[in-house]
Order: C-alpha cells, then sequence, then structure tokens
C-alpha cells in the first residue's frame, strides 16, 4: 500500500489534464451539414477555425440513407445544423426537429413552403436546388446571416468570405451562360432527375430520367420509352450517378451505343475545393455528352 501513495498525485493529475481536454473538445464549435455540398459552402463561409462535417456520406443516396447513433448525436452537440429540405432527408426529420433554432433548412431560406409530412418530398417540388448558381447564391447570402448571428465571434470574416463565394458563383453562371451559347443541341437522360433546376437556368433539353423517382427501375414499357426518345432525339450518352445502381443504363447504353458519362449531384468525385466545383465539374461532363 506503501509503494502505490507517491503514484496518486500523478494519477489524480493526469486525469485531471484529461477531463480538461475532453472538456475543450466538447466546447470547440460544430457545423453540421446533411449532404456533402453545404459542408462544402459552410467551410467557406466560416473559414478554418470552425469544425464542419457532413452526416450523410458521399458514397450514399440522401433519399435512402439511414442515420447512425452518432449522426444524431453530431446534431444535438453542434452549434448549426443546416439541412437541404424538401424531403430530402428523409430519415432524419425528427432529429431536424429537436435540433430546434439552431437548425436551418436551405429551402426555408429560399421562402420554399415545406411538404406538410417532412418526411416525403413535396409533390412536384424538386429538392436539388444546390446545382443551381442561382438558387445557391440566394440561399448563400441567407445562410451567411445565419451563421453571422450563431458564430458572432466570426460575423465579419463570415461577411468577407459570402462576398468571394457570391462573386465564383457569378463568374462560374458567366462561363456556362456562354459555353452553353455555343452548343445548338443538348438533349440529355439522367439517372434521376438531380439536375432539374440547373437545366431550366440554361435552357439544357432535358428528356428525362431512368429512374422515376430515386430507387425505383424502370420497368420494360419505361425502358422501351425511353429508347424511343433515345432515337428520336439522337441522344449520344447516357448519365448515371455514383450513388445509384446503374444497371439499366448499361442495358441502354449496350443496345443504342451510347457513352456512358457520369454525373455526381453531391460532388465528392471531382475532388472539389469549393461549392462552384461541384457544379462546374457536372457541367464538364455533361458537355462531354454532346460532343
Amino acid at each position: 500500500m506503501r509503494r502505490s501513495l507517491p503514484l496518486m498525485p500523478a494519477l489524480f493529475l493526469l486525469l485531471a489534464l484529461w477531463g480538461c481536454t475532453d472538456t475543450s473538445a466538447r466546447k470547440r464549435k460544430l457545423v453540421v451539414a446533411t449532404i456533402y455540398p453545404y459542408e462544402l459552402l459552410a467551410r467557406q463561409l466560416v473559414g478554418a477555425g470552425v469544425e464542419v462535417q457532413t452526416l450523410i456520406p458521399p458514397s450514399a443516396s440522401p433519399h435512402t440513407w439511414t442515420p447512425r447513433p452518432s449522426d444524431l448525436k453530431a446534431i444535438r452537440e453542434a452549434t448549426l445544423v443546416i439541412s437541404n429540405g424538401l424531403g430530402l432527408e428523409t430519415q432524419l426529420q425528427q432529429a431536424l426537429r429537436d435540433a430546434g433554432d439552431k437548425h436551418v433548412c436551405v429551402a426555408e431560406l429560399l421562402g420554399w413552403e415545406q411538404p406538410k409530412a417532412l418526411d416525403r418530398q413535396a409533390a412536384g417540388t424538386n429538392p436539388h436546388v444546390w446545382l443551381s448558381p442561382r438558387l445557391l447564391s440566394q440561399a448563400t447570402l441567407q445562410l451567411s446571416r445565419r451563421l453571422q448571428e450563431s458564430l458572432p465571434e466570426l460575423g465579419d470574416a463570415i461577411g468577407n468570405n459570402a462576398l468571394k463565394v457570391l462573386s465564383g458563383l457569378a463568374a462560374l453562371h458567366e462561363r456556362i451562360t456562354s459555353e452553353r451559347s455555343a452548343l445548338e443541341r443538348t438533349p440529355v437522360i439522367t439517372y434521376h432527375d438531380s439536375f432539374h433546376y440547373f437545366f431550366q437556368e440554361y435552357g439544357i433539353d432535358y428528356l428525362g430520367s431512368i429512374q422515376s423517382s430515386p430507387g425505383r427501375e424502370p420497368n420494360p414499357r419505361e425502358l422501351s420509352a425511353l429508347g424511343d426518345l433515345i432515337r428520336k432525339s439522337q441522344v449520344k450518352a447516357i448519365c448515371v450517378e455514383p450513388q445509384m445502381e446503374r444497371k439499366s443504363a448499361q442495358v441502354l447504353a449496350s443496345e443504342f451505343g451510347l457513352r456512358i458519362i457520369e454525373l455526381d449531384p453531391l460532388g465528392t468525385t471531382f475532388q472539389p475545393q469549393a461549392i462552384t466545383d461541384v457544379i462546374l465539374g457536372n457541367w464538364e461532363a455533361l458537355r462531354k455528352g454532346w460532343q
């Protein structure tokens, strides 16, 4: 017993230091985004002094992903939680409700009404707003204000960073508009309707998607109808997504001699450094389908 006594002060000191480290870690500001594009945007706005993380893995489809206990814990510990809304995060609705005032929904920032049943997508409302430079610019302006409220010590930095993001989106819009004007025909078939607002914004000839709803593979009649569109519109390529099964796309590509082009609505395959890289990477991939 006497031999163990000298160790006690050192043990108490070690435990005290350990406890201080744990408390410090818990107090670190955390911003949580449900999907990777909003992690990119939040990182650009808050800078390196705040931890930002994504809940839904880039390899998963937000439409079908299920959260783990650690994901729900992150929501509880976050200073601010950024979601897309419009029925995209079907498995997180209760946790987002529980987050209360620290939850910010991009669809609501845009002034769009949420579906009455928050566990499903609003009828006729496409959730993929982050792929439109115009809508993303509006969301950036509003989100920066919410971040300034939640992180007042970073208010000036967030304001300056928001101006940089908006400038980048404006330059990207000009580039895409210019390059689009040089294209006569832009027929495109995607795997599912991820680029709804992007196509509207730039007048792209969207013919339809392989999956009429996420995770639902087409039946033979629907595949035949897509085949008719491919022949009629002289489609050269068909688009797939890394988060989706591509079997039906491969069948169509084989039958009609089409190239397969990968689009990534979540953007990680483009190794983006900024939110504009997600949109630009998909635009450059799309252009290959018309060459």
